[in-house]
This record gives structure tokens, C-alpha cells and sequence, in this order.
């Protein structure tokens, strides 16, 4: 029996994700909900192209396949100028009625606000941290990851790159990125590389840019390696949002292993003292936002 896959976004976004689902055709059993009724006919092209596909196979979704899903990945249910509490007053009712139908698998937020959407998740459902968590940084560390091999005249393979915090504010871990056995600020070093310091910060710069544009596409093509490999038993370890073990929690993006239980902690985050600094301004504003969105949902039930 091949592992259930639930996708639930908005039309365009969700069925992005499946062609490129039926592209890799991993083997995956991949349930799309429509997230109004009028989309269910708009899913059937796609059903029958699945036809094609010698793993994966493609529905349309009930309520009554949350229990049985491994995976329910989230898109974008909301429009790009939803506020961010009306998106969470939205998520409760959509907890409230994904554990009415028995759901115990993995949630995974493949989209916009995917740090605040992982804490409240975490908040309304009662289930376990591991099983909640969100793509963050890792398709952003992705096209680094690419962008610097390309720069050094190395394969990807050899470059491993970090990038913490927000998918709308990433922060460089230059201190934690490697190419090959070396910290690439050892790397600097060496006369041949034709890489400085400078190169550094107008990459971090050019990233930084990267991230206010579109990211669909790249989270995307970064949950289907995720799929991939946990699927082939080969898990991960990524900067994926994950909520973190410190008091008052909150969601932030950070290495770990991602694996078919969900995610998993390895090791304690060790930044230079300069991302050590941008990382707790970025804590701080995360935590600013839960306090202002917990306050409004106070006002509103008084």
C-alpha cells in the first residue's frame, strides 16, 4: 500500500504542485482537496493524466481520507492580503475539522507564513512537534546551494549550504557552510578559489533579494526531494520550520532530519555572534507576531 499524499491550496497553486507531482511520479497515493466545492471539475484533466504515471496515482478527495494520510501538504488558502490573523483564525477551524476526521500524519505548510502557521498548528491540534512543520529556508538554501557551485566550479554535491530564520527574511549561516570537508570561510584562504569576503556579502544580498520574489515554484521543486527521499529511505537533513525547544516556543527554520516520522532534532543551532544577532532579531519578530495575533483572537471571544 503506497503512502497517502494530501494536497490542499488554492486551485493554481494545488495543481502546480501536481504536474509537478506527476512529472516525478513518485510512488505515492496523492489525494487533492478542493478548497471550494466549483474546483472539483477543474481537478479531472489532471485525474486522467495520472493514467500515465506507472507509480503515482491521482483522486479527488473526502473527509474521510485525513485519516488516512501520511502527508497533508498546505498551500496558500488565502489570498496574498489576508492578514496573517485571519489566516490563523481560518487554520483553527481547519484543524478543529481535519482532527474531527482523524487525521495523524504529517502537516506540512508549503507556503506563505509558514513559521506562524506551524506554531498555531501546533497550538489549536495538540499533536506532536515532530509532526508539524513547514518548507522555510530549505528552497531558498537549495538555490544557494546551486548558485554557489556554479560560482566555485564545484558540483552541487559538494556544497553544503545553511540558511536559517524566515523564507521571507533568510539569514546565511556562512559559519555553517561547507564546500567539501572545508567551512567555506576557510575556503577564502585559498588563492585559487577567486571567492572574498565581499563575494560573501553580495550573495547574501543577492538571497535576501531572491527572497521577497516568488517562492512557489522553488518550494515546490524542495518538497518533491523531501518526498523523494524519505520515500527511497534516504531522509534529509534540512533547514526546514520547525518549532523550537525553547520557552516561549515558536516556529523558525533550522537544520534537521527530515525523515517519514516527521522532523527530528540533531543538534543545538551554533551561529557566528553576527547571525547569532540577526537570528534573535528574527526570533524577537516572530514572537511579537504570535504575541499581537494571540491578542486579537483574546479581543475577539470577549
Amino acid at each position: 500500500m503506497k503512502p497517502m499524499l494530501i494536497v490542499q491550496g488554492n486551485f493554481d497553486q494545488a495543481s502546480r504542485l501536481i504536474r509537478q507531482l506527476l512529472v516525478a511520479d513518485l510512488p505515492l497515493d496523492c489525494v487533492v482537496m478542493p478548497n471550494v466545492t466549483d474546483d472539483t471539475p477543474r481537478y479531472q484533466a489532471l485525474v486522467v493524466a495520472s493514467a500515465l504515471c506507472p507509480q503515482l496515482t491521482l483522486r479527488v478527495g473526502t473527509a474521510a481520507d485525513y485519516g488516512q494520510a501520511d502527508w497533508l501538504v498546505i498551500l496558500d488558502r488565502a489570498t496574498a492580503t489576508t492578514a496573517p490573523a485571519m489566516e490563523v483564525a481560518e487554520l483553527r477551524l481547519f484543524i478543529k475539522r481535519i482532527v474531527e476526521n482523524g487525521f495523524k500524519g504529517q502537516l506540512v505548510f508549503a507556503g506563505d507564513h509558514d513559521e506562524l502557521l506551524t506554531y498555531f498548528a501546533w497550538k489549536f491540534s495538540g499533536f506532536n512537534q515532530s509532526q508539524i512543520w513547514g518548507l522555510g529556508t530549505f528552497p531558498l538554501t537549495r538555490l544557494l546551494t546551486y548558485r554557489l557551485a556554479e560560482r566555485l566550479g564545484v558540483g552541487a554535491a559538494a556544497v553544503q549550504a545553511a540558511v536559517v530564520g524566515t523564507a521571507a527574511d533568510p539569514i546565511v549561516a556562512w559559519s555553517r557552510t561547507y564546500v567539501g570537508p572545508a567551512p567555506i570561510l576557510m575556503y577564502l584562504a585559498n588563492e585559487d578559489a577567486q571567492f572574498s569576503a565581499d563575494d560573501l556579502g553580495k550573495m547574501g544580498s543577492w538571497l535576501q533579494r531572491e527572497a521577497q520574489e516568488d517562492q512557489r515554484m522553488l518550494r515546490s521543486m524542495a518538497l518533491i526531494q523531501l518526498l523523494r527521499a524519505v520515500l527511497a529511505e534516504q531522509p534529509l537533513i534540512a533547514p526546514v520550520t520547525n518549532l523550537q525547544a525553547e520557552t516561549p516556543v515558536f516556529a523558525a527554520a533550522s537544520p534537521v532530519l527530515v525523515n517519514a516520522s516527521g522532523v527530528k532534532h540533531l543538534t543545538n543551532l551554533v551561529l557566528s555572534e553576527d547571525e547569532q544577532q540577526a537570528y534573535t532579531a528574527t526570533v524577537t519578530t516572530l514572537r511579537e507576531q504570535i504575541a499581537a495575533i494571540e491578542g486579537q483572537q483574546t479581543e475577539g471571544r470577549a
